[in-house]
């Protein structure tokens, strides 16, 4: 085996390991979010299939929670939404930097038992808190 070739595999090995490293920290703040939801907290989503539209195609958007009760959360959609999964991502970075508009006359009223349903069926994709 040349030279060229084992340092080529140690960089794969070790961008696979940082970048499972990466999605397990990722997935561990959304368990967080899911397990223990707090007003601030953003959660991303497909936003048309809480509202029960699983065929259509999928609507990417944030929601953000307003209100943390013992068994429900109260959230408000984020204006934008978007098809694109990619841009969503962009919008939650967006907001945790630069902050959303959210659509307070929405509600969006999600059981707290539900939630790591959801995560599991891929409705909501990710969530995070913007203190982490």
């Amino acid at each position: 085996m040349s030279r060229t070739y084992k340092v080529a595999l140690v960089i794969v090995v070790l961008a696979t390991a940082s970048m499972m490293m990466f999605m397990g920290s990722f997935e561990n703040r959304t368990r967080v979010c899911l397990d223990n939801p707090s007003p601030g907290d953003i959660y991303m989503a497909r936003i048309n299939a809480l509202h029960g539209a699983t065929a259509a195609p999928a609507i990417y958007g944030l929601m953000r929670v307003e209100e943390a009760f013992p068994d429900r959360i109260m959230a408000h959609p984020a204006i934008d939404s978007s098809r694109s999964k990619r841009r969503a991502y962009r919008y939650l970075e967006s907001a945790l930097t630069e902050g959303v508009r959210y659509d307070m006359t929405k509600d969006i009223e999600i059981a707290r038992g539900e939630l790591a349903d959801l995560h599991a069926r891929g409705i909501i994709v990710v969530a995070k808190n913007p203190g982490t």
